[in-house]
């Protein structure tokens, strides 16, 4: 982790809500992308308490004025089934994004330097494809990926980095994501990615939880 201040998402947004600046286009875009707003996020999260999702410990940082964010996030199944549900393209599609988007592998070249794709389908019909290239590769550790939208960003892309650390049968999970410009990250963060986040960590639970079922 870098030095400097630390800023978790809920105050990153006050904050942000007291100083806002205009967005690139693109931004917007990134907005509708995922259909969500601050209001389906509360009642999201109410939802979560409700059910008594204690597993969910899904932490989003951001330092200001930097181009980066982090987040954490535990995982109740031992790092080789959290490996497998992130290398195996037949896996990755079945908890990628929200919960409601289908999802087809174009690409899935999973080697350093290799290429990945992926369709998703929203409930409206609505297509995207996320694309990038595999940087580092580290079984079952540790990989590091670009992250695209085609038609989007004006062309720029994230570098993301996800480390997985086994600690007593559960696995934590670290992301580190370097986006293009400051107003980039702040855009990614005030887009209402954390309800997209939650819901695909939401379904790689169940997928986690039916493996360590069948393994019985």
């Amino acid at each position: 982790m870098r030095g400097g201040k630390i800023i978790p998402l809920a105050r990153f947004r006050a904050l942000k809500t007291q100083r806002q600046r205009p967005a690139p286009g693109w931004l917007g875009v990134y907005r509708w992308l995922w259909d969500t707003s601050l209001d389906r996020l509360t009642d999201y999260l109410q939802t979560l308490n409700e059910k008594g999702n204690t597993m969910d410990d899904l932490k989003i940082e951001a330092q200001p004025d930097k181009n980066f964010m982090t987040f954490s996030r535990t995982f109740d199944a031992p790092r080789e089934l959290v490996w497998r549900a992130l290398s195996q393209p037949e896996h990755v599609i079945g908890w990628w994004g929200p919960h409601g988007h289908q999802n087809k592998v174009l690409a899935f070249d999973w080697q350093v330097g290799g290429k990945w794709k992926i369709e998703s389908t929203l409930p409206d019909g609505q297509t995207i494809v996320f694309h990038g290239e595999y940087r580092e590769i580290e079984p079952p550790r540790k990989v590091v990926q670009t992250f695209g939208v085609e038609g989007m960003f004006d062309g720029g892309y994230s570098i993301d980095t996800v480390e997985l650390e086994e600690v007593d049968g559960k696995t934590i999970y670290r992301g580190y994501s370097e986006l293009p410009s400051v107003e980039a990250r702040d855009g990614m963060m005030e887009s209402g990615m954390e309800v997209g986040m939650r819901q695909g960590f939401e379904r790689l639970d169940a997928m986690l939880e039916e493996w360590k079922q069948e393994a019985r």
